[in-house]
């Protein structure tokens, strides 16, 4: 569905049932919720070119803004059509809970009391008390939620991400994540059946937007009453697709190296990618932070003559499918990716860039939106060039309504449904040249292949777990119906 824009009391009137329709549950039975915060365009010249958050009164362009939030309720309406009449009736819950900033800092700095860590905190330049205070506003968060379960005769378990484990998540019926979109990531991971709910609280409506969450940026207050409306079935299931990776290589796939247990190193980051890397976890804290990372398999050398034993190549799967997108590029970002690309039977290319990355319909509105954007500068200068070469002084190219418009035109195309059966690519800073001929940078595909010509190169997924992708290594990715998330809108 395409909605065409006209003045700005129709962008404010798109914007607000967009973030209405995306974030706020309708009244559950004998349950009010408090008033959602709507989004503002202020039609007063220079802001009325803008949207601002209800949460935090960020200033966003409306060429954004439309983008990501309109499209958003465009998303769940499209995607929700032939679905199984809804019920929600768990008689076990895991909640999956982030590593709070506060609790982040505690670890790195094992030993220090507060007083100690606001110290060092600030001479970084960072607010000890704002810390904190988000801190506690997680875990009051934490508190409703399993309060409301507890009254709603579900038992719980509670486990931050170094307990999330694959026993954990087969003991329960479905999954919250306690969070932002990064923990509903986390959560989504170890969910490989299409039966099994993942269900998103954004903890940190102020600091998160909350894409895959259940009630987007709504403040705690809500949680209550959105927990009685799924709990009466007044929602609608949504089937995100994600992406199945089969690798083949020398000796099958490397073991995985979590970037979220790395995050604990402190070490410089061209000092960790070594072919035993260490655990930064255990060194903080052995009994709660297990390290995800075993170390990554060498190849046999013959002590004879230090000669390379072959190996026959293998093919595997990979234990995790992607949700919002896999990433193909370099370690380090200031070194050129070198790779071949095939888009499903055609022929494979060689091709030079900073990375690729290949997303579903979910992770359009993240990396892939960031990459492909265009900014009110960019249009404009583009519509004056064409004003001028082709001698049309009727394109309106200063005027800046006009300007916004056509940008947030562009970008709304940049995203698409998240149960769409097709993945979407991104060539970051393509190289062309003769060597190297133009290509399309982006575009959709049902099928995509990469095989690596790279030096230090890996594979991530969802910006969480990467495995080494070096030179000969070959990636197949796909979507399948089977493999599919299911999550929940409300109506």
């Amino acid at each position: 569905m395409r909605i065409r824009i006209r003045n700005v009391e129709q962008v404010n009137q798109h914007l607000r049932n967009a973030y209405l329709c995306s974030t706020q549950p309708s009244v559950a039975p004998k349950t009010v919720l408090a008033p959602q915060p709507r989004p503002v365009i202020v039609d007063n010249g220079e802001s009325s070119r803008y949207w601002v958050d209800p949460t935090n009164h960020m200033r966003l362009p409306k060429s954004l803004a439309a983008a990501l939030y309109q499209t958003q309720n465009t998303q769940s309406k499209r995607s929700i059509g032939n679905m199984e009449k809804p019920s929600f009736q768990p008689k076990k819950v895991l909640i999956l809970s982030k590593l709070t900033r506060y609790e982040f800092e505690k670890k790195v700095h094992k030993g220090c009391d507060d007083d100690q860590l606001a110290t060092i905190l600030k001479k970084r330049g960072s607010d000890y008390n704002r810390l904190l205070s988000k801190h506690k506003i997680h875990h009051s968060y934490l508190n409703t939620l399993q309060r409301e379960l507890e009254n709603a005769g579900i038992e719980s378990r509670l486990v931050r991400r170094f307990g999330y484990t694959q026993e954990a998540v087969d003991w329960a019926d479905a999954v919250f994540s306690a969070g932002g979109d990064g923990t509903f990531l986390m959560a989504s991971s170890k969910v490989r059946t299409k039966h099994k709910p993942v269900i998103g609280i954004n903890t940190d409506p102020q600091g998160s937007e909350g894409y895959m969450c259940l009630m987007r940026k709504l403040p705690e207050e809500n949680l209550a009453g959105a927990l009685k409306k799924l709990f009466h079935g007044n929602f609608e299931w949504l089937y995100r697709q994600r992406i199945r990776i089969t690798v083949t290589g020398d000796d099958g796939i490397s073991d995985a190296i979590e970037l979220h247990d790395q995050q604990l190193n402190r070490d410089p980051s061209t000092a960790r990618w070594t072919d035993n890397p260490r655990s930064p976890a255990r060194e903080i804290d052995v009994e709660e932070c297990m390290s995800l990372s075993p170390p990554v398999k060498k190849r046999m050398i013959s002590e004879s003559d230090k000669v390379v034993v072959p190996i026959e190549k293998e093919t595997v799967e990979l234990p995790v499918l992607a949700l919002n997108e896999v990433f193909v590029g370099e370690s380090l970002s200031s070194r050129v990716s070198y790779y071949e690309i095939g888009l499903n039977e055609e022929q494979m290319l060689k091709q030079k860039s900073s990375g690729i990355t290949i997303c579903t319909g979910t992770g359009s509105t993240s990396w892939h939106f960031n990459i492909n954007k265009l900014t009110e500068q960019c249009v404009q200068d583009l519509m004056k060039i064409v004003a001028e070469h082709c001698n049309l002084p009727q394109i309106p190219h200063a005027d800046k309504n006009a300007v916004s418009e056509i940008c947030t035109k562009f970008n709304q195309q940049l995203i698409f449904d998240p149960d769409r059966r097709q993945l979407a690519f991104s060539v970051r800073d393509p190289i062309f040249n003769a060597t190297f001929p133009p290509t399309d940078p982006r575009g959709f595909a049902d099928k995509i292949r990469i095989k690596s010509r790279g030096y230090d190169a890996h594979l991530v997924i969802d910006g969480g777990i990467s495995y080494r992708f070096n030179d000969g290594s070959e990636a197949v990715m796909e979507v399948r119906d089977e493999d599919t998330l299911r999550t929940v809108v409300f109506r």
